[in-house]
C-alpha cells in the first residue's frame, strides 16, 4: 500500500530544436546544475524511507535526467527508475490505477499541468509547479481519498 506520493516537475529545459520531438527535449546546463546543487537537502525529509522509496519517472529526457538526480541526491541506482507513460501522457486513470497498486514511497517526476492537477486533486489546494518543484503528500491510509500535503518546496532557482 502507498504510504507517500512525492510528485515532482522536471527541471529547467532547452527549447525543441528543429526535428526534435518534445519528448527529447533535455535539461539545461544550468537547470541541471541547479537540482544538483539543491536536491539533497529539498529532499532529506525522505532519508527515513530510503528502502521503500520507487522512483517512477516520465519518459521524456528531461524527466529521466531529472529522475537522475533524485537518484543521486538520495542514493538511488539510475536502474531502479520505473519509466510511466501516464506521467507523459498525463493520463489520470492510469497513473491512479498504478498508485493504487504501489507500494511504500512513490517520487513521481513529470510535466505540467499533470503534477499540479494531480496535486490539487489530492490535496484540494491549488499549487504552482515552478521547474524542478516538489510536492510531498502523505496517504495514511494507503487510499489517495485520504491524502493531505506534508510539505511543498518550489523549485531551485537558476543561475
Amino acid at each position: 500500500m502507498i504510504r507517500k506520493l512525492v510528485l515532482i516537475r522536471h527541471g529547467d529545459a532547452e527549447s525543441r530544436r528543429l526535428g526534435e520531438t518534445d519528448a527529447q527535449r533535455r535539461l539545461t546546463a544550468r537547470g541541471l546544475e541547479a537540482l544538483k546543487r539543491d536536491y539533497p537537502a529539498r529532499l532529506a525529509p525522505l532519508a527515513d524511507d530510503l528502502a521503500d522509496i520507487h522512483v517512477w519517472s516520465s519518459e521524456a529526457v528531461r524527466a529521466e535526467q531529472t529522475a537522475q538526480v533524485v537518484c543521486d541526491a538520495l542514493g538511488i541506482p539510475y536502474e531502479d527508475i520505473e519509466f510511466h507513460k501516464s506521467l507523459y501522457a498525463q493520463d489520470y486513470d492510469y497513473f491512479y490505477g498504478e498508485l493504487s497498486a504501489a507500494d511504500g514511497v512513490v517520487v513521481a517526476v513529470g510535466h505540467i499541468p499533470f503534477m499540479e492537477e494531480v496535486a490539487a486533486d489530492l490535496t484540494k489546494r491549488m499549487m504552482s509547479f515552478t521547474k524542478g518543484a516538489v510536492v510531498c503528500v502523505d496517504v495514511p491510509t494507503g487510499s489517495l481519498a485520504h491524502a493531505k500535503l506534508l510539505w511543498a518546496e518550489r523549485g531551485p532557482k537558476v543561475l
